[in-house]
């Protein structure tokens, strides 16, 4: 039996299927957002429950059908309401992903991939990513807006967010993380292969007979990635007994810091290399090797790391192609078993391949 508490709250909560149109402020019959399933199947000649059927994806529908209901949409306007229909079901078969700067072109073509592999299995995802110079604060916002919204399943492709922030949430909804590796026994991983990354990149720099290196070490705290691929970078150089020097680059979305620093160990004879923890920190650092009347790899190599910078080919970076287009693919194969109920939690590893580019040559006598 419904108390009249319980029914007062269902009776606030909106409807997505809702057959009564409301009118809009200015009182015409109906504003975009107040045109009802109702209102496309009438204009479409079917039912109601397979206009539902078309937006939400839930059986399939003939493609005559979806073409004739998405016409009557287009021609009325009609906007799913996506968090009523949430709010109603008190879940969500909507993803959320938790993006690190799209500007930078890995994220940006993993956006796409995964965007693409999701609607492939018949899921649906919503995406929030800040801009490169905001960092951890407005990523936490940005997961508890994610949460906000009931999503089903979270997806997070970004080193800031840390897996101790997950954790209250990891009960609530399935997690898979992209991109970076992870250790974490209860969370999903499918990452690329930093450490391979970083061996291939520093095994070719001292194949070069280079024997002084820098080294640009992002903060942890600002992308696990990165410093994870400068650490193991300089390990493997000292393994080989070249001598590698650490240039710090502490602060968030500046990425052509320690430039001046890495010239300053150029024109000291310290270095004949000098390796970035990603391409978009060696393309920045390009202006200040042209300002220093240095050449590369005539004065000094440089590596990058990510491989998917557009004209990369035409820049000859010497960098590693991590597979984003694999990542993508088995995320969103991941997902969609544990939301099918799988449980088994694996870290998967995809290593790159090594771009032997231009940039990187035999050291100077």
């Amino acid at each position: 039996m419904q108390t009249p508490r319980s029914a007062a709250r269902a009776a606030k909560l909106p409807n997505p299927d809702d057959s009564t149109p409301s009118p809009d402020r200015t009182g015409s019959a109906m504003s975009a957002l107040s045109v009802t399933m109702a209102a496309v199947a009438a204009a479409a000649g079917v039912s109601r429950a397979t206009v539902s059927r078309v937006f939400h994806g839930t059986t399939p529908v003939a493609q005559s059908t979806r073409d004739a209901v998405y016409a009557a949409a287009e021609k009325l306007g009609y906007v799913p309401n996506v968090m009523a229909r949430v709010l109603a079901a008190r879940s969500s078969d909507i993803l959320g992903l938790l993006l690190r700067g799209p500007t930078n072109p890995a994220y940006g073509l993993l956006f796409g991939e995964l965007q693409e592999n999701v609607s492939r299995l018949g899921m649906q995802m919503v995406a929030v990513a800040p801009s490169r110079a905001e960092g951890a604060n407005f990523e936490r916002q940005a997961l508890n807006r994610l949460l906000g919204l009931r999503v089903g399943g979270m997806f997070v492709a970004t080193g800031v967010i840390h897996a101790e922030m997950l954790e209250p949430f990891l009960d609530k909804v399935p997690v898979v993380i992209i991109g970076r590796p992870e250790s974490h026994p209860r969370i999903y991983s499918v990452s690329y292969d930093e450490d391979s990354n970083a061996t291939q990149l520093a095994d070719a720099v001292a194949a070069h007979g280079h024997q002084g290196v820098a080294v640009v070490t992002s903060s942890g705290g600002n992308s696990a990635t990165e410093h994870r691929r400068a650490i193991t970078m300089a390990a493997r150089l000292r393994a080989h007994g070249v001598r590698a020097h650490p240039v710090a680059a502490p602060t968030f979305g500046l990425i052509d810091e320690g430039a001046q620093e890495i010239i300053a160990l150029h024109r000291a004879g310290h270095i004949t290399a000098a390796m970035f923890p990603s391409d978009l920190r060696a393309l920045a650092f390009m202006p200040y090797l042209r300002a220093a009347s240095l050449r590369t790899p005539e004065d000094l190599s440089l590596t990058g790391c990510d491989g998917i910078l557009p004209g990369i080919d035409l820049i000859g970076f010497a960098t590693v192609r991590i597979p984003v287009e694999q990542a993508a693919q088995r995320a969103a194969e991941v997902m969609k078993t544990l939301l099918d109920g799988q449980t088994e939690i694996k870290h998967e590893l995809l290593p790159g391949t090594f771009l032997p580019g231009r940039t990187l040559g035999p050291a100077p006598r």
